[in-house]
Order: C-alpha cells, then structure tokens, then sequence
C-alpha cells in the first residue's frame, strides 16, 4: 500500500507539473502543419515571373532527391542537417533559391495562404518555425511576412529575421510577430512569405500557428555562444599548463516572465565522463528581453593534464523550468598531445580570400611560462587545396614563417601594428620554404622542418611565457590556394587564426575557421648543458618491458619536471613534480616499440638525461 500511495503521489505530481507547462502555454485559434501536401486555398508565386516557387517535400532527410525537396546542404562548408521543425517528418514547405542558379534579377517568390478569420481577436501573434541560409541577399532584407486585411488587395511587410546578417539561421528559429496592426478584429487575413533572393540557399517553413495572445514562452533562458578556455584544440602536454582556463558564457531572456536563481555551471569531463574540474555561478535575476549578456565564472582552472581527450560543457538552469530546454547546454573537446599544438582536428573545407593577392595564413600559440626545460619548433604541417581550373596543385609554392610576437604586445593584441607581414610587433624568427611534392592531392597533409632563421639549422628554441604566430604565406603565382579549415569550435574573443592580405585581420575569417596549421615541438637537446649530479637520476630495470622506474635522489625537496622522450627530443610522458626528495617514480609504457629511449629530469639548477631500452 505504501508503494502504491507513493506512486499515485509522484503521478499526481507529474501531472500537475506537466498541466501547468501546458497553462503557461496559450493554444492556437489557427495553425497549419502541411500534413499531405500544399493546403487548399494556397498559392506559390513568383512575382519576377522566373518560376522559383515554394514545394512541398514530404521528408527533411530526402535532400534533392525528392521532388519539392531542397538539398540539404550538409557540406563540409555549411554544416546543416535536416529541418527539425517538430512536425517535419509529415511535410513542410520550401523554397529552394540553390537550384535556381544566378539569375539576372533577384527572384521575388511569395506562399499566399487562404482566407483566415481573425474576428473577435483583439491580439494576433503569429509564429512558424523556419530554417533559411542566404547567400548574396541578407535574411533581414529579402525575407517578409507580409500580412493583408482585405482578402490580399493590400499588404503590410513584417520583418522575418531583424537584424540577420549571417549565412544561416538556427535550426529551426521560432519567431514570434505581432501582427495585431493588420490582422485584429478582421474577418479577411491572408498571411504571404516573401523571398526576394538571387542564388540563396532555401527557405523552410513550417508549424505556421496564430495566437490571440503573445506564445512566446514565460520561461525561456538561453544560452549563446560560450567561452573556449583552450587556448588551441590540441596542446602539447609540456605546455597545457599554459592555459590557465577561465569560463563565460553568454546567456538571453527571450521569455516574457524573469528567471530567478540562474545557475550557470562549466566543467571538464575526461574520456570516460570524470570530472576533473566544475565551478557555477548563480544570477539572482535575468529580466525578459536580455540578450547576450556575458555571465563569468569566478574561478579559473590551471589544467596540468596528461595525455588525453577532453570535454568541456556548459549548462544553464533556472528555478522554473524552461519551456525551451534545447538550448540550455553546450560542449566542445580538446586534447593534450605528446608534441602538437593544433586548432584543429581535421580539415573540413577550403577557402581563401576574396582579394586576388599574395596571402599568409596561420595560427596563434602560446608556450608555458617558467619551464624548466626548454622546447624547439620543429615541423609545421598543413593542408590545402586548388581548382585546377585555376591553378594546377603541383605548382603551389610558400614559405612558412614563424614569428615571435614581442613580449610589449598586451595580451588583447591592442595597437598591434598591422599594415605588413613583417609586423613591428613580430620578430621573424624561424621559416621553411615549401614546393608541392609530384602526386600531391588536395586535401593531403603537408610536413615540412623549420629552419632557425639565424642559423640555418634545423629548430627554433622556443622562449617560456612567449606568443608565436605560425604563417604559411602563399606569394602571387600561389594566390590561388584553397587553404583548409575546421569549423568545429568557435574561439570567441581570442586571437587564434590569422590572415594578412593588404593588412594584418587577426580575427582571421571568423571566429569559427580554425586554419590547419599544425606545430610539433620537441626537447631542445638531448645533452646536459648544465649536468645535475649523476646520483639525482637512475633508471631501473634497464632494459624495461612495459614499465620503467626512475630513482630520484635529491638532498632537499626540489621542484622538478619529469620526462620520458625519444632520441630526436619528442615527449612521450611528461610530469611537473613538487618537492621531490628520494622517491622511485614508475611508468607505464605498454605501447613503446623496442628501441632506445630518453628518462630525463629539470630543476632551475640544470638537468640529467640517462638512455634506457625497451625490449618487446
């Protein structure tokens, strides 16, 4: 009985809880799903009599495989995936701009409903849900909802999309209009979407409802774009305690109702889902109508890492509970690697600029303050790409530079001078000159040795604490280059990706196009230049098989870095140790091949390396 009373009280509860969702909700005097087809009464038209009309597609994953269907345009460029309008899957409309190719004049496609009877509604909302991606005409110019009061002898224009000057909106967007100056009271409503368009993307709609009070949601937080911490989506683990992670997030209010108590939270997971760190912050109050409003996180977070992938995500809540919940979390990775600084996982796409110039491109990365061992640049790797129509592949010809940004350049990059390559703000440091190999194909990797610009030699010590741009420079005959990008993370208020073409754009194309532009780093020498005692450091057994142990001996507690490396200086494990005194330190190293190796040990006093072998 006890059990059954308990149950019926959580039910009751459910649906009280569920009950007042649904009053907080008001219900539509008219709707349209387009379940079936175009609905009667409907019309398609296009008033520059080029025939690009609105269809009807009866499934989001058909693409332009179905007729009235428009692509989906899930390129590695643009990234979409199919309308998830919540009634979708039982058709929608359309208005493939895509297919019509360039036209001489924009095209100026409208979808007429039929008579709607707005009598006795002193208030009409009207809201859809929607997904559109333009191309040449800007959402916020070319895109109405235009609204008659006489049957459609006249017409006043809505704004679909204020202010949207991007390539595509959210998947799927909800706007909410008052239409109340037009459609109030009045018996002979027709409701028009307009695209005036050239070459666009499409323009879905569907979900159409009209409403005699405002349906935008009581409780509604979001949350927008959120800070990255990682100064790079891959960091070697000798220089991740580099970036000391802070967190922001930027929150809105789109509801009609204040939220109380907003919690925002940040945390790392490693691989596996542990928690390796979290903080949250509380907001006593985010009135309706914020937007973008950059909520900070008190705490920061030295992440002294191992090797390994990691997520970092977001999560807003408030104490109501939000009528929208889809947008109240986010999540992005990074790892710790032995040697590379990326920003980048893969390649996804290729661009270049716009100006028909000689143009660089590259990444920024930062080392570690206060290391005690010191690192060299190696090898810089990329990606690119060419139309052969333009420029055959196996003709590309750069340099790549590296240049050290100079220690008097603040940390926001504030009065950087950018009127050339060879900025007074950089040193050029380091650089390789590269010709494409026979065979190359676009998209392939490219690895090249970086040469120290003073000696020629391969390496470029890299100094503690300081910034480096790494740049491929594509000359006039190169200009042509596609390079590639990942769009993945969004670096947001930081200085990542860069491009020089008349002048330095240190936002690069966006804060979104991460360039494939990879560093390896590596042990600057092998050898000893300042030898701590033989005794500090012994490696035992020697040979190893799947584990090494090192026997550290020092007379007082000593701050130390422990690493594991191959001969030519790459990291393998690596340890920042406090206080060290006589201490047997062991690794594993299951996934070495046989070889000879490096155990080495770093205190400001100087260093000791020892060789050891594994057998397997």
């Amino acid at each position: 009985m006890m059990k059954f009373s308990m149950y019926k009280s959580i039910l009751t509860a459910l649906l009280l809880w569920a009950g007042m969702l649904n009053a907080q909700q008001p219900v539509p005097f008219w709707s349209q799903d387009f379940a079936g087809g175009v609905p009667a009464g409907w019309t398609t038209t296009d008033a520059s009599n080029q025939g690009v009309l609105w269809t009807w597609c009866s499934n989001p994953e058909a693409g332009n495989t179905e007729a009235g269907c428009s692509p989906i345009f899930d390129d590695a460029l643009n990234l979409q995936i199919p309308f998830q309008a919540a009634t979708a899957a039982n058709g929608f409309m359309t208005l493939d701009s895509d297919e019509a190719g360039q036209l001489s004049t924009n095209h100026r496609s409208r979808l007429t409903t039929s008579v709607i009877d707005c009598s006795g509604k002193p208030a009409v909302f009207a809201t859809f849900e929607t997904h559109a991606g333009r191309f040449v005409v800007d959402l916020a110019d070319g895109a109405l909802l235009q609204v008659s009061n006489d049957g459609g002898t006249t017409w006043t224009d809505f704004t679909v999309f204020p202010e949207f000057r991007e390539r595509w909106t959210a998947n799927p967007e909800r706007p909410v209009i008052d239409i109340s100056s037009v459609a109030a009271n009045k018996a002979n409503v027709r409701l028009r979407w307009q695209w005036d368009g050239n070459w666009e993307y499409y323009w879905n709609i569907d979900d159409v409802a009209l409403y005699n009070e405002n349906p935008t949601p009581r409780h509604n937080i979001t949350m927008g774009e959120f800070f990255y911490p990682a100064s790079s989506f891959a960091s070697p683990v000798s220089q991740i305690a580099a970036d000391t992670f802070g967190f922001y997030a930027y929150l809105s209010n789109p509801g009609l109702l204040t939220q109380t108590n907003v919690t925002l939270k940040a945390w790392i997971e490693e691989e596996g889902g542990n928690v390796v760190y979290q903080d949250s912050v509380v907001v006593p109050a985010l009135a309706p109508g914020v937007v973008d409003s950059a909520i900070i996180l008190n705490n920061v977070y030295a992440p002294e890492l191992p090797v390994g992938l990691y997520t970092i995500r977001y999560s807003v809540r408030a104490d109501s509970v939000d009528q929208r919940p889809d947008n109240n979390a986010g999540s992005s990775v990074f790892v710790v690697t032995d040697n590379t600084f990326s920003k980048e996982n893969v390649p996804q796409s290729a661009t270049r600029t716009s100006q028909d110039i000689a143009w660089s491109v590259g990444n920024n990365y930062r080392i570690t303050s206060g290391l005690l061992e010191k690192y060299v640049a190696k090898t810089a790797s990329f990606s690119f790409g060419t139309d052969p129509a333009d420029l055959p592949i196996e003709s590309v010809k750069g340099t790549v530079e590296l240049f050290k940004v100079n220690d008097d350049v603040p940390a926001n990059f504030a009065g950087f001078d950018r009127t050339q390559l060879f900025s007074g703000s950089l040193t050029w440091v380091g650089y390789a000159d590269y010709v494409a190999p026979a065979g190359i194909q676009n998209g392939d990797l490219q690895t090249i040795d970086l040469l120290d610009l003073n000696t020629g030699l391969a390496g470029i010590e890299l100094e503690s604490g300081a910034r480096y741009f790494l740049m491929i420079d594509y000359p006039t005959d190169s200009r042509q280059v596609n390079h590639f990008f990942n769009r993945d993370i969004k670096y947001v208020d930081v200085v990542s990706t860069m491009v020089f073409t008349d002048q330095w754009y240190l936002a690069g194309f966006g804060n979104d196009y991460a360039a494939v532009m990879r560093m390896d780093i590596a042990l600057s020498s092998s050898t000893d230049e300042k030898a701590l005692a033989d005794n500090v450091l012994n490696v035992f057994p020697n040979p190893v098989n799947d584990v090494v142990r090192l026997k550290v001996d020092f007379e007082q507690a000593t701050d130390a870095t422990i690493t594991i490396a191959q001969l030519d200086g790459r990291v393998i494990r690596y340890e920042n140790r406090e206080g060290l005194t006589n201490e047997t330190l062991s690794y594993e190293l299951p996934s070495l091949a046989a070889g000879t190796y490096l155990a080495r040990i770093a205190t400001k006093e100087g260093t000791k390396t020892k060789k050891f072998v594994v057998l397997h």
